[in-house]
């Protein structure tokens, strides 16, 4: 099984740039949740959210990407508590989820379904505000928003198993061309799906083995 990405969002990081149901999608942030979605930034500088609920004038987590040791990194934030870790890069697709383990206390992050950085202790706080995709809330009104694309966005109300992480950050090829290469009538192979067809240069034949039988 694999993540179908067949369609996306497309931020340009201004103040009209995201996308949100006016609502909030982790119903308790104090519970085991998890988010995540696939995404492939434009830019990598500064800091920049991908997924974020309100909380107040703040906010109850962040998933996203920001700057550690001058170099860009993914990142997952509850509450006061931050992971980072692997290397978003402009204009590369990377799956990125980061969950929140009520049990343990703890964050992690997971990007192309491995998990990266170090699973930090965390203190989350109540988020009953709107679910944010592309911006977080700050003191001063929304900011750190995207730049880039996002696409099947995921929330759990649970955590979730290495199975299904893996299946989330596998990405399913889809065939955009297929020539047989068994006929090819007036120099032309035909495209499987009526796409365009192949055109035979002066030199090439379709050679077709049960004309050659062993």
């Amino acid at each position: 099984m694999s993540s179908a990405l067949t369609s996306t969002a497309a931020l340009d990081g201004t103040g009209h740039g995201f996308l949100t149901p006016g609502a909030p999608v982790v119903a308790d942030t104090a519970k085991d949740f998890a988010v995540g979605g696939w995404v492939r930034p434009a830019r990598v500088d500064g800091t920049r959210t991908v997924l974020s609920q309100d909380a107040g004038t703040g906010r109850a987590f962040t998933l996203g990407l920001t700057q550690a040791d001058s170099a860009p990194a993914w990142s997952f934030a509850v509450g006061g508590a931050r992971v980072t870790g692997g290397l978003p890069e402009t204009g590369d697709w990377a799956y990125v989820l980061g969950q929140y383990d009520a049990e343990t206390g703890t964050a992690r992050l997971y990007v192309n379904g491995r998990a990266v950085g170090e699973e930090t202790a965390a203190v989350p706080v109540a988020g009953e505000g709107d679910f944010q995709i592309g911006r977080a809330r700050g003191a001063q009104g929304y900011r750190d928003r995207w730049q880039g694309e996002i696409g099947d966005v995921r929330a759990y109300d649970r955590i979730v198993v290495p199975d299904e992480l893996a299946a989330l950050a596998t990405r399913a090829a889809q065939r955009v061309g297929h020539w047989a290469l068994d006929t090819a009538p007036d120099g032309l192979a035909p495209e499987s799906d009526g796409g365009a067809p192949l055109k035979l240069g002066v030199g090439a034949s379709v050679y077709r083995l049960d004309d050659d039988p062993c």
